[in-house]
């Protein structure tokens, strides 16, 4: 149905860690800061809260299995570490905040 847009969020492509950096297992795990629970129980808002850093300056743009181009950009939290992905698609309402790593409470 041309024109339609979907009432289900975007799902984007899982992340693959890097070869550069240590495996889960390999590091302790940092209790995520209240600010980054939010955020993760509010993943689709557009702003990044306050704590986050972006790391590099470019979005790195791809495309999905299914040929819809995305972009993704990666931001450190100040506070905890945590390191989060923003997966943005273009045409769409909301984005989607990833973490690296499943949170630690």
């Amino acid at each position: 149905m041309a024109g339609m847009k979907s009432a289900v969020p975007p799902s984007f492509p899982p992340m693959q860690p890097s070869s550069s950096q240590p495996a889960a297992s390999d590091t302790p795990a940092t209790p995520a800061c209240e600010r980054c629970l939010e955020l993760a129980a509010d993943p689709r808002r557009r702003e990044p809260p306050a704590c986050l850093a972006l790391r590099g300056t470019a979005p790195l743009v791809r495309q999905s299995a299914a040929g819809v181009p995305f972009s993704m950009m990666t931001f450190a939290c100040r506070d905890c570490g945590t390191v989060w992905r923003l997966y943005d698609r273009a045409n769409e309402l909301f984005v989607s905040w990833v973490p690296e790593r499943p949170l630690v409470r």
